[in-house]
């Protein structure tokens, strides 16, 4: 099953950015800790995290239940694996002070763009939906 990683990812994703907001509610008023760019940098990757975390979930499902094209299914399968881990993974990194990461989150945002429109070409050229 295509999705079936997109789906484990998803969940164990979603663990982490949740972990991600927990740590920033406890640095939140930690003098020094994080400077307020950082603290916004942080904010961005949680809410990012969460929404491709949720996106690898019901992707995930669609590419599991609805029958694509298999190669289609694994290139969309592929390139949102990638655009979730390296586009919030960026903001994380560059919020924790490395930020050589952000040349690389716009770039990877890319493979979300395409993933997408990959995805509804593929359920357009669908017959039916069971």
């Amino acid at each position: 099953m295509t999705g079936k990683k997109n789906m484990v990812f998803g969940f164990f994703y979603f663990i982490l950015t949740l972990g991600l907001g927990i740590y920033l509610v406890k640095m939140h008023d930690a003098p020094g800790a994080l400077t307020e760019a950082q603290k916004s940098i942080l904010r961005a990757a949680h809410a990012h995290g969460n929404m491709e975390s949720l996106l690898n979930i019901v992707i995930g499902y669609l590419l599991c239940r609805l029958r694509l094209n298999k190669g289609l299914a694994n290139i969309i399968s592929i390139l949102l694996l990638i655009g979730a881990a390296f586009h919030s993974g960026m903001l994380y990194l560059g919020g924790l002070g490395f930020t050589q990461a952000f040349k690389l989150a716009p770039v990877v945002a890319f493979s979300l763009i395409i993933t997408m429109l990959l995805m509804g070409a593929g359920i357009l050229s669908l017959k039916t939906i069971d």
